[in-house]
């Protein structure tokens, strides 16, 4: 009697908590999917800077200024590009996560239902 109870409420739980760990599960996943874009960006970026910054130390006369200069214009065109690149990750990020959302809310929906 005591052994039935307990499987009844063990399984009313876990039906009553699976859609909150579910959802976490998701939020996780999309969180950590967002961190390692900013972490590669960041990455990117102090790469890009440190040797943008060891070039402009080298300067010695006015071919070193010009190349230097020549060198600026292609970092921050390769940065626009990133920039633009990341944009376009976050937002497939965004659409993946509502995807998600959404079918987990249709599962939901029909579990409550039957």
């Amino acid at each position: 009697m005591y052994t039935d109870f307990l499987n009844t409420l063990t399984e009313q739980n876990k039906k009553f908590f699976e859609p909150t760990i579910k959802f976490n599960q998701l939020v996780a996943k999309n969180i950590e999917q967002l961190t390692t874009v900013q972490l590669d960006a960041v990455k990117s970026f102090s790469e890009t800077s440190l040797a943008q910054l060891k070039a402009a130390s080298e300067i010695k006369d006015a071919q070193t200024a010009i190349d230097f200069n020549v060198s600026q214009f292609s970092a921050l065109t390769k940065l626009s590009q990133q920039m633009i690149d990341d944009g376009q990750k976050l937002s497939q990020l965004g659409q993946e996560f509502k995807q998600n959302l959404e079918t987990l809310a249709k599962e939901q929906l029909q579990q409550e239902k039957a």
